[in-house]
């Protein structure tokens, strides 16, 4: 009875197991994600992103070493003066500020986290300027452009 079981007739072997397909659906998403990090790796290595990276981080920069020169300087004023270097307390924290400042690097080390010790900077010296009550405070500017 050749026309008694239509579903064995229509079982063809398309040469795709069932498994195959689910982990193709499955896998989905790692092939898209690894051929868009390729693709962005191809696109970040074009000389106009590379222009672009070394303009952003020559102004990010000179806007950090600006804020750290300001720091230094009025911490150096600040540490020639008799009567605020008297105080112990004074005396201990601006050594503490000194210390930050001249941890902080100076050449570009992708191991140490320049905005966290930026930070730790930036809290001890509102620290140092609440204690001596100076209004001496950082204020930024933007006239770099690119």
């Amino acid at each position: 009875m050749p026309g008694s079981c239509p579903v064995s007739e229509q079982s063809e072997d398309t040469g795709h197991d069932i498994n195959d397909v689910f982990e193709d659906i499955f896998l989905t998403e790692e092939r898209i994600v690894e051929e868009s990090f390729h693709q962005g790796l191809e696109d970040g290595q074009q000389q106009e992103s590379v222009v672009e990276a070394h303009d952003y981080g020559y102004k990010k920069g000179a806007e950090i070493g600006r804020e750290i020169g300001f720091y230094q300087t009025v911490v150096s004023e600040i540490s020639t003066q008799e009567e605020v270097t008297s105080n112990e307390k004074v005396a201990a924290l601006l050594g503490e500020v000194q210390a930050t400042l001249n941890k902080f690097p100076c050449e570009n080390d992708p191991d140490v986290d320049l905005l966290h010790g930026l930070q730790q900077i930036r809290n001890k010296y509102r620290r140092l300027c609440a204690l001596l009550k100076l209004p001496f405070k950082y204020v930024q500017t933007n006239d770099l452009s690119f």
